[in-house]
């Protein structure tokens, strides 16, 4: 009866997170609340004698080690706590993760809470990007967040919805739910986000497909060239946006990396970066000791004034801002919060649906941390560790069922 009714919450969050995720303000972080407060009730009173296995530990070294990550350099600079904001998230769904290691079993996976919750949050998604494009004439659409978060978020749910699809009940629905987030993405005008689009469709032909993978891959891009000449012909701002890229790639295979404000801005933070390892490699800089670097940087010519007036030296890009901020520590931490994950799901691929749609889920976050610091937002970072600690669950649930067939 106490399981029936964990399991009730449990499946009313896992609707919830990403039903609410794009078209409320943070109310997915409250269900993420909601299931660590049961999470920790459970564990507490059951007082169970708990045996770990690799795939335990595994989860706990990806679920921890940002955090760790940022301890030396925290008790060097003592002044803010902002070190700690995404990574702290991480750790409150460690005891999520073991929540629903205990109460979910192979033959009880809630995949149509999760399926559903995705729908709904598809709907208010594209509600949302549409109201604030065509009604409000906003340029960009960015919901409660900023519009790079935005677009994340909607290509991360669109992709949920898309490799989850043919093993649901509500396969039709779950597609268009992809396209809808998908819409929803471009018209956030996020790059990082719009150019992730046709790599992860690619390998989410590429490994879910058994036969035609090459045909069927080439009529999905081909589709997607045919959408994408359609929306740059009919949306000014699209084009806008592509025109501009396309002209700050230009300038900077030119030599002229000062004059693309936007990306030539980035690739000096993440130079400016690597000088921050260079002269702390073992814990990084403070945030105060890489606004000094880039000062010193652009004393000397190496790089222009916009950097210099970027707060706390923001990279934009996760893997330089690790590097920079956490030294090695950052290295081995963005090794386990996404390279390791990304491995435990390509390795099953072939003998679980959840573990595909965990490998495509990480390998976009891999591809959006390339163009900013995502995993450090407090909604990124609760959704992310949440989805990981469910498709792991998942995937689990599924390795269990194919050796008990096969004995």
């Amino acid at each position: 009866m106490e399981n029936t009714y964990y399991r009730r919450i449990f499946n009313g969050c896992l609707f919830l997170v990403p039903a609410l995720l794009l078209c409320t303000k943070n109310f997915s972080i409250g269900a993420i609340l909601i299931l660590l407060l049961t999470a920790t009730w459970y564990l507490v009173k059951e007082k169970r004698n708990y045996t770990l296995d690799k795939i335990d530990w595994m989860v706990i070294i990806i679920l921890s080690a940002y955090f760790i990550a940022n301890i030396p350099i925290y008790l060097s600079d003592m002044e803010t706590t902002r070190y700690f904001k995404g990574a702290s998230r991480y750790l409150f769904i460690i005891p999520i993760y073991f929540f629903i290691r205990h109460i979910v079993t192979e033959t009880t996976t809630p995949r149509k809470y999760l399926d559903w919750g995705i729908v709904v949050g598809a709907v208010g998604t594209i509600i949302i990007a549409i109201y604030q494009f065509y009604v409000k004439g906003m340029p960009r659409v960015d919901g409660y967040l900023y519009s790079i978060n935005f677009g994340y978020l909607s290509c991360s749910l669109a992709f949920l919805a898309l490799t989850l699809a043919n093993s649901s009940h509500i396969k039709r629905i779950l597609w268009l739910s992809f396209l809808l987030c998908s819409f929803a993405t471009i018209l956030t005008l996020t790059r990082g986000a719009i150019f992730a689009i046709p790599l992860l469709i690619f390998c989410s032909i590429l490994f879910q497909s058994k036969q035609n993978r090459f045909r069927n891959a080439l009529k999905i891009m081909s589709v997607m060239l045919v959408l994408f000449v359609i929306f740059y012909t009919v949306s000014s701002k699209f084009q806008e946006r592509i025109d501009y890229t396309v002209t700050e790639f230009q300038r900077i295979l030119s030599g002229d990396v000062r004059d693309a404000e936007s990306s030539g801005g980035r690739i000096q933070l993440w130079y400016a970066a690597t000088q921050s390892f260079i002269k702390s490699p073992l814990i990084g800089q403070t945030y105060a000791q890489r606004e000094e670097t880039i000062r010193q940087l652009y004393q000397a010519g190496k790089v222009s004034d916009w950097p210099t007036g970027v707060t706390r030296a923001h990279a934009h890009n996760q893997y330089f801002e690790m590097l920079a901020s956490n030294g090695v520590l950052g290295i081995l931490a963005f090794i386990a919060l996404i390279f390791t994950p990304l491995f435990f799901f390509f390795k099953h691929i072939k003998m679980s649906t959840h573990a595909l749609t965990g490998f495509i889920f990480v390998l976009g976050f891999s591809i959006f941390c390339l163009t900013e610091v995502p995993l450090e937002q407090n909604l990124i970072s609760s959704f992310y560790g949440f989805i990981l600690a469910v498709l792991i669950n998942f995937t689990r649930n599924d390795l269990k069922h194919v050796q008990d067939s096969e004995t």
